[in-house]
């Protein structure tokens, strides 16, 4: 089965509800781990196409807080009664496993497997279940690979949990180059991630070769013409 996942990362309310959009026109269910409040969240559970994670960010100087239940104290107040988490970095280890469990996640979705065959849940000593990822957007480009559907082994046996963020999808990168160039060009005016326009967007958008968009759209097609392989929200894949 194939599930798609997103990692939120202070994406623009507008860039999120694309993506949302996609998924609900095709008909598909999937995972969005939460940084912060956004209108793009209501949005989304009023689709029911999507399972709402906390996204924490455990590194120093985080908007999320100075230690791990701060930071979950924060999520909490964005998301609550969810299910699952994948922290910011895929930062992950013994004392979040055990934050996680005391505040009633039954999963953790942080351990990338890039591209390894045969994955499945694994049930950690501490309880809760951890859910490999089988594809990541960002390490995709970093590994130089082609953004189309043929670099992705999709008749390959088990568990494929698939990330996509919203700002790379809307950059349609190819690599990380623009992102890196929005990034600098938001802060040089003074403007957050979180309230960056379409316009503000578009002189780093990639339109002259094949980029995460392109393979987000491909990947969702895939799934139209599929079906039978298109998983649900992650939670359905624990106890």
């Amino acid at each position: 089965m194939i599930h798609l996942t997103f990692d939120q990362d202070w994406a623009p309310a507008w860039a999120t509800e694309r993506l949302a959009a996609r998924i609900q026109q095709a008909g598909l269910q999937a995972t969005l781990f939460v940084t912060h409040d956004c209108p793009s969240l209501q949005v989304l559970r009023a689709s029911g196409a999507f399972e709402l994670g906390w996204h924490p960010n455990f590194l120093p100087g985080s908007s999320h807080g100075e230690t791990v239940e701060d930071a979950l104290d924060f999520m909490a107040a964005i998301v609550p009664g969810a299910q699952g988490a994948r922290a910011h970095t895929l930062m992950r280890g013994t004392p979040i496993l055990e934050a996680y469990k005391r505040r009633g996640l039954r999963y953790d979705a942080a351990d990338l497997h890039d591209g390894v065959e045969g994955l499945e849940v694994f049930q950690s000593w501490t309880g809760l279940s951890r859910i490999p990822i089988w594809f990541e957007d960002d390490v995709h480009l970093q590994r130089g690979l082609s953004c189309t559907l043929g670099a992705l082994n999709l008749d390959s046996p088990g568990l494929k949990v698939c990330t996509f963020h919203p700002v790379l999808v809307a950059l349609n990168c190819a690599n990380l180059d623009a992102y890196g160039a929005l990034k600098a060009a938001l802060s040089s005016s003074g403007v957050a991630l979180t309230e960056a326009t379409p316009e503000d967007f578009a002189p780093f958008v990639n339109q002259t070769q094949n980029g995460v968009g392109d393979l987000f759209d491909a990947l969702v097609d895939w799934l139209e013409e599929h079906p039978g392989s298109a998983g649900a929200g992650l939670a359905t894949l624990v106890p």
